[in-house]
């Protein structure tokens, strides 16, 4: 489960740790033995806590929930803070639209590239942690949107934008061969699976339409 983006408060204030937690806890125990629960995700792209980086507070804040999630549910992976910004937790997680995938290939091939690389501007690990080991995965990329014409959506946006389908399933491939080569990503989350208002970064159409043809993209797969 990770922190829809409506329970974040838009500053850090003590009213927002309390009321924070105070739901965490009511979300841990409601959905605790919910079988299709992988993993526990706190923050995510330091929503909530925007001065992580320069904020012993925000830090301790998000280290305290890290231990509370453990301590109510010792079964389960926790992610500190999704996508960069991490003060430790399980998994290192890294949200990557970039949009080559030769880019992708080179990044992912050493830890030291990854460690250096500053998604958004922002560091993967916040001051005092650092990467102990945990898995690796990218928990968001891809974003490839069909050009504008081929949308019904007035407004739309996309983190790569592409000509045709055909460079749509070029790209697509590529991005998951590159990350598959990596001897360091476990895992990927590719964003996403249809558009969604503005957000056309969708294999299908807001209407469920496939982008392209089905077959094409289980062999990418």
């Amino acid at each position: 489960m990770k922190t829809p983006s409506g329970s974040n408060a838009w500053e850090f204030t003590p009213q927002a740790v309390d009321r924070f937690t105070r739901e965490w806890a009511e979300a841990v125990a409601r959905d605790v033995n919910h079988p299709a629960l992988v993993a526990w995700v706190l923050i995510n792209e330091s929503w909530g806590v925007p001065d992580l980086a320069a904020d012993p507070a925000q830090r301790a804040f998000v280290d305290a929930l890290y231990a509370l999630t453990k301590a109510w549910d010792p079964t389960r992976l926790v992610v500190s803070n999704d996508g960069w910004e991490h003060t430790g937790g399980d998994l290192a997680t890294v949200h990557d639209y970039e949009g080559n995938p030769e880019t992708l290939r080179n990044r992912y091939a050493q830890i030291e590239s990854v460690i250096a690389f500053r998604p958004s501007g922002r560091a993967l690990y916040a001051p005092g942690s650092q990467h102990r080991g945990e898995p690796g995965l990218v928990t968001e990329m891809g974003g490839l949107a069909l050009a504008p014409a081929t949308h019904t959506h007035d407004a739309h946006w996309g983190y790569t934008t592409l000509d045709s389908a055909t460079d749509l399933l070029a790209r697509y491939r590529g991005q998951l061969e590159a990350l598959a080569a990596s001897p360091l990503v476990q895992g990927l989350c590719y964003t996403q699976l249809t558009d969604v208002e503005q957000e056309v970064n969708g294999l299908l159409t807001d209407r469920r339409e496939p982008k392209v043809p089905l077959a094409a993209l289980w062999q990418a797969n």
